[in-house]
């Protein structure tokens, strides 16, 4: 069973991590997340400029898919994330799993000397959260940790994160609405270790922005911007050229 859970993320994420590191659109927070019974959601395109790996100096330009599908307010796929609720109370408190992918890097977007002192290629991750919902705010965390699913780890886990992070929608009317986010995301030593060759772990902070205008009952245009200030071990190892990473997206997405 988890085997497939695994490959339907790697299906419906292939374009968002084949050629850059889009980490940062877990970032985004869910603008619109009515609670309904059966298959519902947004499916889009939209196109990002980002960093081409987390450190990275140059940025590239590349289409995202952009999806945020529920089912039955239980199961749902939100842009790189395949989740479920297994815990919902009253009071807007619930608990939950999910899969997400640690993007790694192409040969073409590393110097030949350091492609193979650093593991590079993408990992499914696995793990807890737990979120918090009233009105317009929104405050989740988790733990995630590797899978080995890459097949170049001897000891079967890249290493793990732990994430807080909350939303909050400060205008919402029935044409637009405009979220604020913070997020702090801790990488533990051998996380770093394993796409970093750095010893230590290391603390990134995110804010952004993300703003929605509806077209029609059905289209809605969706901007966002991310800014990603990262720790030392990142930026200190040998394949860290910028202190930090940035996203800025725009698309559209038609709701069913």
């Amino acid at each position: 069973m988890f085997k497939y859970a695994v490959l339907a993320l790697s299906l419906v994420s292939v374009s968002v991590f084949a050629d850059s590191t889009l980490g940062s659109m877990s970032n985004l927070p869910d603008v619109k997340s009515e609670a309904k019974r059966g298959l519902h959601g947004q499916v889009g395109l939209g196109l990002a400029n980002t960093s081409e790996y987390i450190g990275a100096k140059n940025t590239e330009n590349i289409f995202v898919p952009l999806l945020n599908v529920n089912y039955n307010d239980t199961f749902y796929i939100k842009f790189n994330r395949l989740g479920a609720w297994f815990y919902k109370s009253d009071n807007g408190f619930r608990v939950g799993g999910l899969l997400t992918r640690q993007a790694g890097y192409d040969k073409n977007e590393l110097p030949d000397n350091l492609i193979s002192k650093v593991g590079k290629e993408d990992t499914t991750l696995v793990g807890i959260n737990a979120q918090y919902k009233k009105g317009l705010f929104t405050a989740e965390a988790g733990f995630l940790t590797g899978t080995g699913d890459n097949g170049n780890n001897d000891e079967g886990s890249e290493g793990g994160k732990l994430y807080a992070q909350a939303h909050y929608t400060f205008l919402a009317t029935s044409q637009y609405t405009l979220t604020g986010t913070v997020k702090v995301s801790k990488w533990d030593k051998e996380l770093v270790e394993y796409y970093y060759d750095s010893k230590g772990a290391s603390t990134n902070f995110t804010v952004g922005l993300v703003g929605t205008y509806k077209l029609t009952d059905k289209w809605t245009m969706l901007g966002a911007v991310t800014a990603t200030s990262l720790g030392d071990e990142i930026t200190d190892s040998a394949i860290g050229e910028d202190d930090s990473s940035s996203m800025i997206l725009i698309g559209a997405t038609y709701s069913f």
